[in-house]
């Protein structure tokens, strides 16, 4: 009885995070609230509260469930060992990563989902702080991957690595915040991303 009761709760948890993805996405996040989410998912308000404590549970938790472990792939290809040829290792991890965000639907739903939550206060929620730290997560991975491309004499020595990183990052945020803004998209990442990727980082190499 114990293990179906396990196999029920989360059943209703993922319930739960599929309804919450889907009004965040159709409604926006802080218009929608625990009680919507329950509702959607036709359940009770306890069934919600059994699972999260408040909204940024969720959106933490939709991180965890849909983005966390295929980016993880990801930042730990860039902190390996790198083949002889380490630049072009590193510009198809981060090709690969673009289109990961761009076509995988749960992926790329998070990260908007997160993206919209990132709002700057002066006051820091317990939200905008995990948020940040896996944003330094991918920022720092990127950072060691192009050091160790300078340790290799294979880095443009015109530019530091953290110049360069925060370049990258600059222009990553600006390619995945314009792919999800529906309305005035000017490109098309699900064609373009590696021509543009390639663009990008053609100074960055020796």
């Amino acid at each position: 009885m114990a293990r179906k009761t396990k196999e029920e709760a989360q059943k209703t948890y993922h319930l739960l995070l599929d309804s919450a993805a889907m009004l965040f996405a159709q409604q926006g996040v802080s218009h929608t609230t625990l009680n919507d989410i329950a509702r959607q998912a036709s359940l009770t308000r306890g069934a919600v509260y059994w699972h999260f404590e408040n909204k940024e549970d969720v959106i933490k938790a939709l991180w965890e469930r849909d983005a966390a472990p295929t980016l993880e792939i990801f930042l730990q290809a860039l902190s390996s060992p790198t083949p002889t040829d380490g630049t072009l290792h590193f510009c198809e991890t981060i090709k690969q990563m673009l289109k990961v965000v761009v076509n995988n639907p749960k992926v790329s739903q998070a990260v908007r989902i997160v993206l919209n939550s990132a709002e700057s206060t002066t006051h820091q929620t317990a939200l905008q702080i995990y948020l940040e730290e896996k944003a330094t997560r991918i920022y720092q991975s990127i950072l060691d991957a192009l050091t160790h491309l300078e340790n290799r004499a294979q880095l443009n020595p015109q530019y530091t690595p953290q110049l360069l990183a925060a370049a990258l990052w600059s222009y990553l945020h600006g390619l995945v915040d314009n792919n999800m803004q529906t309305h005035i998209q000017q490109i098309d990442l699900k064609t373009d991303s590696d021509q543009l990727i390639d663009l990008f980082l053609g100074n960055f190499f020796r």
